[in-house]
Formats: structure tokens, sequence, C-alpha cells
């Protein structure tokens, strides 16, 4: 790919690059450009900006690469081949959908609202394909990780700012992060904290991706024999937070990726006494916070569970029904992206993906979830075979395995809303899958 040249030829200033978009992704707000158009954001102009540079560099060179950079592509092609495989499937479902819907069907117009479905697509193997060109070695996963812990710190600080609105922070910091909803979202009654999101369910399942990795380095790190507390801590700082964002679905997610993980550490480990301790320490440290949660955390969890009077579910299963409608037109292709004439607003990735792209995009779709999720699963199970009884993870077999763990929890969220079209939460994860992908890179690749 062209990260292997031009103003990040070096693995050093691919690093750095894919750090400033972690951060800006976790950290910094959107910010209009047009009315008309979606709201930018920085990791975007850097992502983009670079890989343009890098593309005329590219051409500069008479469309060939530098030794160094041959070798290094020769590194990633046995699992490149298959990114750049899933992102033609997309692009071509996207191509077919849009010209039968408008041409064929004759539903509405293509316009540049459109257009930004294609943006979106190129975003996310951007992002995977920048990790991918990364040589992780010790060092780099090192940096890596300590950059990800501080600004998890500050997004712990923020959020508990939020929750107290500590100098009156929730007047004059919060609206740059949602200017529609903050008000009756942090000042609303239940309040939810939304962090540096745009809203609470979406940093409410990012706490949920957030917990896969520290739980997994709980169970399955190297501790020395010793109890890992600071990581314990941690992983309960990061549960309080979930539970000040209120997030229903996203409080599911943790209990599904907790069953998941405690039942893999149970059997990997043979049910010896250490990992028995940790299980029974992390559920007593859940329960104890569920315990002490607040009234509105309650009310709001009584509330959704009553599906007769729930605003919230009937407001889901109303748009559930119309997007079922339209799909029963045209299950196969889809309509297309549609965005003039038919609503985004579908509380349900899957039915949206079907609306748009029919149940053969919906495939792809699956498929740039599940291709990473099925061979990570692979690869842990060769490694569990060759490794010493109870034997703790490497580092990038624990990224396998976060992803691997907490891609249920992501399925389930998807049925509620959804994360492939949240262009900031979607960062993140295109960066774990990216990671996925570069572990499987050190390893045997995906055949």
């Amino acid at each position: 790919m062209f990260w292997n040249n031009g103003l990040t030829r070096r693995n050093e200033s691919r690093l750095i690059l894919l750090v400033l978009v972690m951060l800006s992704a976790m950290l910094l707000p959107s910010f209009e450009v047009h009315p008309s158009l979606p709201n930018i954001r920085v990791d975007e102009v850097l992502l983009f900006g670079i890989f343009g540079l890098n593309l005329l560099a590219f051409i500069a060179r008479g469309f060939r690469f530098s030794p160094d950079a041959r070798e290094e592509l020769r590194a990633q092609q046995p699992v490149l081949k298959w990114v750049l495989i899933l992102w033609g499937l997309l692009t071509l479902s996207y191509a077919i959908s849009n010209f039968y819907g408008v041409v064929i069907l004759g539903a509405g117009y293509y316009g540049l609202r459109d257009v930004m479905e294609l943006v979106t697509f190129c975003k996310h193997f951007l992002v995977i394909t920048l990790v991918l060109s990364i040589d992780l070695q010790e060092g780099e996963f090192g940096f890596l990780k300590n950059v990800f812990l501080g600004a998890l710190g500050f997004l712990i600080l923020f959020g508990w700012g939020q929750h107290f609105n500590l100098f009156n922070m929730n007047t004059w910091i919060s609206p740059f992060f949602n200017p529609l909803h903050w008000d009756t979202l942090i000042l609303g009654n239940p309040a939810r904290v939304l962090g540096t999101f745009d809203n609470p369910n979406v940093f409410g399942i990012f706490t949920v991706i957030t917990l896969s990795y520290l739980t997994v380095h709980y169970f399955f790190g190297e501790h020395q024999g010793r109890f890992p507390w600071l990581i314990f801590v941690l992983i309960g700082l990061v549960i309080k937070l979930e539970f000040l964002t209120i997030s229903r679905t996203a409080l599911f997610g943790i209990a599904l990726l907790y069953i998941i993980l405690c039942a893999w550490a149970f059997f990997y480990h043979h049910r010896s006494k250490e990992v028995m301790i940790k299980i029974g320490a992390l559920f007593l440290l859940t329960m104890l916070l569920f315990a002490t949660a607040s009234g509105d955390f309650f009310y709001r969890l009584t509330e959704g569970l009553n599906f007769s009077n729930s605003t919230s579910f009937q407001g889901h299963m109303d748009r559930w029904g119309v997007a079922v409608g339209s799909i029963s037109q045209s299950p196969i292709l889809g309509w297309g992206t549609q965005k003039y004439v038919m609503t985004t607003l579908v509380d349900n990735e899957y039915a949206l993906f079907s609306r748009r792209y029919g149940f053969v995009g919906l495939a792809v779709y699956l498929s740039f979830f599940l291709l990473p999720f099925i061979q990570g699963f692979m690869h842990l199970r060769r490694q569990s075979q060759m490794l010493v009884h109870g034997r703790s993870y490497d580092l990038p077999s624990q990224l396998i395995a976060a992803y691997v763990a907490v891609l249920p929890s992501i399925f389930v969220y998807n049925f509620m809303a959804g994360i492939f079209y949240n262009l900031q939460l979607m960062t993140l994860f295109s960066i774990t899958i990216g990671l996925v992908y570069n572990s499987l890179k050190r390893r045997r690749g995906l055949l």
C-alpha cells in the first residue's frame, strides 16, 4: 500500500500517524465544514491528507516503490490481499446497488451525500491498512499501549468531570461533542455521561471494547504469579464509567464479554486456583459496582425492560418495521444508499445495510467483521495446542483474543444501533481489526 512511501516511508512515521489518528478519534470532536455536508474529524484529515500526499509521491517516483517498501509489502501480502478483496467487494456492492436502485428501480437520485458513503468505506480501510503496514515489535506495542492508557485515563477523569459538572464544564466544553442534544443527555433526567463521544451509548460500547483489552490481559497476560491489582482497579474504573453512561446495550455487552472470557479462562487454565480467584474477584467487583450504582441507573434499566411502556423499545420497533418493509421489496440488491429519500435512522445496522445493499451486501458486511474473527480464533486454537499448560499469551495473541471476545457484544450492539457508520467509534474498532491483521501477518497469514 501507499503507506510505505512518501511521508510515512519510515516505520516510526507510520506509528506516529497511527497514534495521532487514535488520539484524535478518542479525544477530539468533529467540526462542521458546510451545513449540507457531514462533519469532518481531525483523524479523517490526517488519513486522507497524508495518504493523498503519499500517492503523489508514488506518482512522482514513476509508479515505483523503493526496495525497502517492496520488502515491507511482501511481508504484508498474505493478509493485505484479503483486506483489499473485502474493500473491493464492499465498493462493488455499493456501485451495483446504487445503479440498481436509481436506474433500474427509479427510486430517488444519486447525490453528494451518497458519495460520502464510499468515503466512509475508504476511511475504514485506510485505518486498517495503516495499522497493517507498521512493523510492530515489542517497543512499538509498548508505546501504543502507553498512549492508549494515557488517553483512557483522561477519558475516565473527563467522564467523572461531566458527572459532577466540575468547573461548570457541561456548559462550556460538552456542547462541542454533541451540539444538538448534549443538554438533554448530560443535564437530562436521568443525566448521562457521554465523554468525548456524541452519544452515551457510543461511549458505553467504547468502554466494552476497552474492557476486552483489559480483561484479556487480566486473564491471559504474564503477571509473574502475582495478582494483577493495577489492571483489576483499572477494570473497575472502566466498568464504573459505563455505568455513568447508563447504556443498557453496553451493560449487556459487558455481561456477554465477561461470560465469554471467564469461560475461556476457566477451561484454558484448566480450572486452576489462580483463575478461580480471578473470576471470583471480577464477579465481586462487578456486583459491588452494580449494587452501588445510582438510582438513575436502575430507573433507566428497569424502564428499558418494560417493553410495553418503553418509548425507546417502541421507537426501535417502529423503525425496524419500516426498514423491513423496504427490504422485502428489494431483498437481493437493495435500494442503494438513497440518503435523500430514505431515512438513515433505522436503529439496526443489519437492517440499514440490507436496505441499502440487499442480502448480498449484508454478506460482505458480515465478512468484514467475521474474517479476522475466524482467522484469529483459528490462530488462538493452534497456539493453545502448542503452548505449555496455562501459559500466558504474548501481546499480539492478546490483541487477537480481545477482538474474538468482544465481537459478539459488537454484533448485539448493531441490533440497536451500529458501529460501522459511527466514524469516531469505528475508527477505533478499525484499529483493533488492523491489529488483528498485523498479528496474523506476524504469524501465518490467513491461509
